[in-house]
């Protein structure tokens, strides 16, 4: 359903549906859908086998973040796409909807998740740093969201995400004191992917 621009009106109707009980995936990505729909959707009861959920380009805010991150039902998500785009205005959580997302504790299955271009900056993603649930998380997106050597160093004391394989971190601020804390992670042994291209890592600077 994405590029409908069901928006919030739509996105509650969906959220009433009683009878997809085996629904796995679920596209609303670019629908201007706002915290009232994605406050909606978060309440649905039914989707219990959801795995994959894009609202990315939408209009949701903190309050939205904050509502899907009570959510209590898709105890088998899997993929949670949330991100904006760099030209254009968007999803923005900020902090405070980053903070309300990692100390969600049902999403254990959760793998991958993209919060690309939503402000969360240092706040955020120390919070995010902090989350010990999602065991299995393999991919996480935070590009472009304004985060220096303090977010950078929060980001790489994480101890849960042990089977972590993509990280990305284009566009933020951060500078050789963040890139070497992250090369001095011991945890993300399955790491493949750490993607720093656009932030302000001076070499001679680093210290590895």
């Amino acid at each position: 359903l994405g590029y409908n621009k069901i928006g919030d009106e739509g996105a509650t109707a969906l959220s009433k549906n009683t009878t997809w009980i085996n629904l796995q995936t679920l596209h609303l990505g670019y629908n201007k859908i706002g915290d009232k729909g994605a406050t909606a959707l978060s309440k649905n009861t039914t989707w219990i086998n959801l795995q994959t959920l894009h609202l990315g380009c939408n209009k949701i805010g903190a309050k939205g973040a904050t509502a899907m991150s009570k959510n209590t039902t898709w105890i088998n998500l899997k993929a949670l796409h949330l991100e904006s785009e760099y030209y254009s205005v968007k999803n923005s959580i900020g902090a405070e909807g980053a903070t309300a997302l990692s100390r969600n504790t049902t999403w254990i299955n959760l793998q991958t998740l993209n919060l690309g271009y939503n402000k969360i900056g240092d706040k955020g993603a120390t919070a995010l740093s902090q989350n010990t649930t999602w065991i299995n998380l393999q991919t996480i997106n935070l590009e472009g969201n304004m985060i220096g050597a303090k977010g950078a160093t929060a980001l790489s004391q994480n101890p849960t995400w042990t089977n972590l394989q993509t990280l990305e971190l284009v566009r933020n601020s951060i500078s050789a004191e963040g890139a070497t804390a992250l090369s001095k992670n011991t945890t993300w042994t399955n790491l493949q992917t750490l993607n720093l291209i656009g932030n302000k890592i001076m070499i001679k600077e680093l210290q590895v």
